[in-house]
């Protein structure tokens, strides 16, 4: 009787233990994801061109200063990276809330070039100046530390990218809390006979996005859906359960949308099946 209780025991140790590991491993075990993806206006000189895409990082460390994350990327050797959002917390009382994302655009920014949105926590921000990057106030204060870091953060703004005598454009939507997205109005219209490049936290506007006139679409807001079940996919998202655009490519009339699993968690850690992405999208003229 004695050894049949020490075996069950053993087991229920055993599965605890299995649990517990899979569990932070879940959490903290960066996947890349390899998307190739075709435009039909794509220039050749852009062939091969190598887009590292982060998203809601929410204030998660991958090793101290982020290193692993960092060590990841430059593995990858991109040619640029996107951000899309919720790369930290809206709550003000976080001890050194920004310094995280703030240290790991530093470890990257020479050896690649950042374009960075907002998510809804970027939007509702309040800092205090209480870390070595001075972050304080307001919003603002905080993107203009990022763009004395070299990051190019894009409030309804667009950049182009040249190669040789070729170009493509990439255009930054601002998070946009309420109301309707207005697309024309806040971008202008989109490039005719070039690639527009789109950078936008929410995913849900696909339609709009595709109306407007973007070829390929980085967001972000997910996280994957938080836990992943075979077949079904994402079961919960901010946008409610089993949420349409989970994570991976989507297609919609001549657009593509890469949609980002995430790398951090809110409001709780919580990821099955789900481990933390990077996604490497490598473009491909036709």
């Amino acid at each position: 009787m004695v050894k049949k209780r020490s075996k069950k025991f053993v087991i229920v140790l055993a599965i605890l233990i299995c649990s517990i590991v899979y569990y932070f491993s879940q959490l903290n075990w960066i996947s890349v994801t390899n998307e190739a993806v075709q435009l039909d206006d794509l220039p050749v000189e852009f062939d091969g061109f190598k887009i590292v895409h982060l998203s809601d990082l929410h204030n998660k460390e991958f090793g101290k200063g982020n290193n692993r994350l960092v060590k990841k990327i430059n593995e990858i050797e991109p040619d640029m990276i996107v951000i899309t959002g919720d790369m930290l917390n809206n709550s003000h009382d976080i001890p050194n809330n920004g310094e995280i994302l703030l240290e790991l655009v530093d470890n990257l920014n020479n050896n690649y070039p950042i374009y960075y949105v907002t998510g809804e926590h970027e939007e509702g921000l309040y800092y205090e100046d209480r870390n070595k990057y001075q972050v304080a106030g307001t919003k603002e204060a905080y993107e203009e530390k990022l763009r004395n870091l070299g990051v190019e953060v894009l409030n309804d703004e667009q950049v182009t990218i040249k190669r040789q005598n070729e170009k493509i454009n990439i255009f930054g939507l601002k998070e946009h809390l309420s109301g309707e997205i207005q697309m024309n109005e806040r971008l202008g219209e989109s490039v005719e006979d070039e690639v527009n490049i789109l950078l936008s936290h929410r995913p849900f506007y696909i339609e709009e996005y595709a109306d407007w006139g973007a070829d390929l679409i980085f967001s972000g807001d997910t996280h994957g859906g938080m836990i992943r079940l075979p077949i079904i996919g994402g079961l919960v998202s901010t946008e409610g359960f089993f949420p349409d655009f989970d994570g991976g490519v989507f297609h919609i009339e001549s657009s593509i949308m890469v949609v980002s699993r995430g790398l951090g968690n809110n409001p709780i850690p919580l990821r099955i099946n789900n481990r933390p992405e990077i996604i490497v999208v490598t473009l491909k003229s036709k």
